[in-house]
């Protein structure tokens, strides 16, 4: 007698899945937002962007505030801009900017919005890339408890 087979796990419907979206300025991680906006176009999920606000590691020479500030205004502003320009769309997009590790930051960010899917770009701006995947997506795809796609 065969063993019984397990239950499928069963995705929830598009119209109330949840695409958490991590951001870095990148352009992999912009190319991860509009898959996730044609997704939500195509079948009315709700999408979240988070950006995790720290410095990259890499960085040789001290930035000034003034660097720092701009940089983070810029971030400010394309979280904005994404936002309206979801809905103006009719997408249901929320944006934040949080502190910390964007590993740790963007698997809370998804346990905190019940994010039922993670998309992130394959490289960011943190420093020398893995074989395949930037440190962040490697992160995400070995911790993460629910469904993680990396975009290149």
């Amino acid at each position: 007698m065969a063993a019984p087979t397990p239950p499928l796990a069963v995705p929830p419907p598009i119209e109330s899945l949840r695409i958490l979206v991590g951001y870095d300025g990148s352009e992999p991680s912009y190319r991860a937002v509009q898959w996730a906006l044609r997704m939500a176009q195509w079948g009315g999920a709700s999408v979240v962007v988070v950006h995790a606000a720290t410095p990259p590691p890499t960085v040789m020479e001290p930035r000034t505030d003034e660097e720092q500030s701009s940089e983070a205004e810029a971030i400010r502003l394309t979280l904005r801009d994404l936002e309206r320009d979801a809905s103006r769309i009719g997408i249901r997009l929320e944006a934040h900017s949080r502190e910390g590790s964007p590993v740790q930051v963007l698997l809370d960010a998804a346990a905190e919005f019940h994010a039922d899917w993670i998309l992130v770009g394959t490289r960011g701006l943190r420093g020398a890339p893995r074989a395949l995947l930037g440190s962040v997506s490697g992160a995400l795809v070995d911790r993460a408890k629910r469904p993680v796609t990396v975009v290149p």
